[in-house]
């Protein structure tokens, strides 16, 4: 499962690791302004976009992963 990146892969996936980074510093001041459950979900919002920028990994390992497990049937 090889996959060729093209440009627009890439932007999209530095654009999600920037959003993750905004959304981190955006969760750290709303902790300094005691807004928890904001700023936890905010840390999230930055996790699922960490996830996002990984997405080709993901798929990647659960392919593999996919590919093993009917092999060994």
């Amino acid at each position: 499962m090889k996959r060729k990146n093209s440009f627009g892969q890439i932007v999209i996936t530095v654009m999600f690791i920037y959003s993750a980074i905004l959304c981190h510093f955006h969760a750290s001041e709303l902790l300094e302004n005691e807004k928890t459950l904001m700023a936890v979900m905010f840390w999230f919002f930055g996790l699922t976009a960490i996830l996002g920028a990984f997405r080709f990994k993901i798929a990647n390992l659960i392919y593999i992963y996919r590919f093993k497990k009917n092999k060994d049937r």
